[in-house]
């Protein structure tokens, strides 16, 4: 069994060592990419790498960065009545010998992000070959990063470091949902901001300007007609 494909718990406990701490208290915890599974109507944190676990087709994988302790894993921020198997992936049609498995990213809170942007939560559809374990379904959709086979970071966030240990960590619970960009979906608004004002090609400003010369002329031209007269 490679490193890779090491269970997470065995990990970390080897990142600890190699970083010269003592046995992790229940305080303590790392910043990193939580894996975890949709069961039911919850995540729940993955017991495996993701290099183990071959995810089933229809399933939905979840990926959160932020702190959490070794034992008690942090899960996507989603609505799990609107970020659904089938809203993420109904408009992906696999081939014969691919499945279809859900990934929902959440790339954390402000307060993990060590001055960085945190980058829009989003949801992709993976379409991969059955036998496809959950490491190839994650880079079927995003971009990773790794180091001593641990997943850094996806699509480049964060920008650096890889599990760091954090003392006292606390782990969030009771999180509220927060919205998703799924496939298919426009969230920027930029079409709607500027359908009002563009839709027929008026140019406001510039009508504007017109009626200002017009209520001009019509001074000024009775005042130059009296000035030659007189």
């Amino acid at each position: 069994m490679t490193l890779r494909h090491t269970p997470l718990v065995l990990l970390f406990a080897l990142a600890a060592v190699l970083l010269g701490a003592g046995p992790a208290s229940a305080e303590d915890g790392y910043r990193y990419w939580n894996y975890s599974h949709l069961e039911g109507e919850k995540f729940v944190f993955a017991e495996t790498g993701p290099g183990e676990f071959v995810p089933e087709n229809g399933s939905v994988e979840g990926w959160r960065f932020g702190t959490s302790t070794v034992s008690k894993g942090i899960y996507p921020r989603a609505d799990l009545s609107e970020v659904t198997f089938a809203a993420v992936c109904g408009d992906t049609q696999p081939k014969a010998d691919e499945k279809r498995v859900a990934v929902v990213v959440d790339h954390g809170t402000t307060s993990d992000a060590d001055g960085a942007e945190v980058p829009g939560a989003r949801a992709a559809c993976a379409t991969v070959p059955q036998d496809a374990n959950g490491l190839q379904t994650l880079e079927s959709v995003v971009e990773v990063r790794s180091e001593k086979s641990m997943i850094c970071a996806l699509d480049g966030y964060p920008a650096s470091g890889c599990g760091t240990p954090v003392g006292d960590a606390k782990v969030a619970t009771d999180e509220a949902t927060i919205d998703f960009a799924l496939p298919g979906s426009d969230d920027s608004g930029s079409a709607g901001d500027s359908s009002d004002s563009d839709s027929e090609g008026v140019s406001w400003p510039l009508i504007g300007v017109g009626a200002l010369v017009v209520v001009l002329a019509a001074v000024a031209v009775p005042l130059y007609r009296r000035n030659r007269e007189s």
